[in-house]
């Protein structure tokens, strides 16, 4: 997908603020990211996310630049809680140099991050 290594993004994660039992919201900063002027999609990338299992996920993003692109990649192997299977998870681009990844939780329950690598469950 991308012309060069990839690099590892800045990455934050909060329960999602509109459903907080439902939903963890990871906020991915990309340099140089825009978004088109209609909708929530990139105007100068592509972004892929893939849920592997119902704990680990990887997400994807290949900016246009020239002379070559960069890929930023981010993989989640361990997750503290079991995510959803199917067409519930979804990202989205509110304003540029970010992508906001939404994760739809198995089970209701607030989780709370202790940094942008490690996150634990409430009960821990």
């Amino acid at each position: 997908m991308g012309d060069s290594e990839p690099i590892q993004p800045i990455v934050s994660f909060n329960d999602a603020d509109s459903d907080p039992q439902n939903y963890l919201c990871l906020r991915v900063d990309i340099p140089g990211l825009r978004k088109k002027l209609i909708g929530a999609k990139p105007a100068n990338a592509e972004i892929d996310l893939k849920i592997h299992n119902d704990r680990s996920f990887t997400l994807t993003v290949v900016l246009q630049k020239k002379p070559h692109n960069e890929t930023y990649v981010y993989h989640k192997k361990r997750l503290p809680d079991t995510l959803t299977t199917g067409e519930k998870h979804y990202w989205k681009i509110k304003r540029k140099d970010e992508v906001l990844v939404y994760l739809h939780k198995a089970n209701k329950g607030v989780w709370i991050t202790t940094s942008a690598t490690v996150l634990e469950t409430e009960s821990d």
